[in-house]
């Protein structure tokens, strides 16, 4: 099959992996940096530039990364050569108007949180509304070794609810760990947190890839993919957060049994198992 890949592919990006596997599954990727091509052309003749290019290679499927900015137009122009698919990595809260476009537009919309795939079948027949791990990717997502450094740390930005939890306990934050970092900062760690938004993010998978030890808020649907106690520990508010951080650093056996079980489980779950599963649906 050949895809056309509508992404960002800076360094950082989950979209790389993404590519690479959806190569690894036998597709020929053409990758399309479309907020470089932003930069360099400005949004609208980047919008001409994806219609022509797509004209141009004639693929079998052009998959759209959530796209802000490119306008709808370009999916109806992509639809006359070929199928489209929308992925969609967010919460709810980056649910918009312009989303919604697209999701009436496009052949497949794939969800990598179960709220905002409810909310797409408003748009679309449900049958072409998937939800879909976001994983983790297995080249980079790995255990390795390193120096204890921090009792509890949360690795992202401290926003919103996080942010209090961060005031009132002052576990540590690494703000900047992506790549091999992230995989050092879990490393250095007892206990890793995870706040999540209506669902999780690819922290979770990233987190127990690494076998990291994971204390996390619930999310819909977290029961589907990992069993509580025996992959990771979920915290129902802040007096059972403080209830398990003490248990959990008091016992490093039943902490690090843990870790590995969720290593085991999350395997499943890579960046190739991604493109497998997103082709299968198509």
């Amino acid at each position: 099959m050949k895809i056309l890949f509508v992404a960002v592919f800076s360094e950082t990006s989950t979209n790389n992996s993404q590519s690479r596997g959806l190569q690894a599954a036998g597709c020929s990727v053409i990758e399309y940096n479309y907020r470089l091509r932003a930069e360099e052309l400005g949004g609208g003749k980047r919008d001409n530039d994806i219609i022509e290019t797509c004209l141009k290679e004639r693929p079998n499927l052009v998959i759209f990364s959530k796209c802000n900015g490119v306008h709808w137009r370009v999916i109806e122009e992509c639809n006359k050569v070929s199928k489209t698919a929308l992925w969609y990595m967010d919460p709810m809260h980056n649910f918009n108007d312009e989303l919604i476009e697209k999701i009436k537009r496009c052949t497949y919309t794939f969800c990598a949180l179960w709220e905002p795939r409810s909310e797409a079948t408003k748009y679309r027949n449900p049958d072409f509304v998937h939800f879909l791990h976001e994983g983790f990717d297995s080249d980079i997502n790995i255990p390795v070794k390193a120096d204890y450094k921090h009792d509890v740390s949360f690795i992202g930005s401290l926003r919103g609810e996080r942010g209090r939890y961060q005031q009132k306990y002052h576990f540590y934050n690494y703000t900047n760990a992506f790549g091999k970092d992230h995989c050092l900062a879990v490393a250095e760690t007892k206990i890793n947190l995870n706040f999540t938004e209506g669902g999780t993010s690819d922290r979770t998978y990233k987190v127990l890839a690494s076998r990291g030890f994971l204390l996390t808020q619930p999310w819909p649907g977290l029961e589907r993919d990992f069993t509580p106690d025996k992959d990771l520990v979920v915290f129902q508010g802040e007096e059972d957060f403080e209830r398990k951080v003490k248990y959990y650093l008091n016992h490093d056996k039943e902490r690090e049994i843990i870790a590995e079980h969720g290593y085991k489980t999350v395997q499943k779950f890579s960046r190739h198992s991604w493109a497998k599963r997103l082709l299968e649906l198509i």
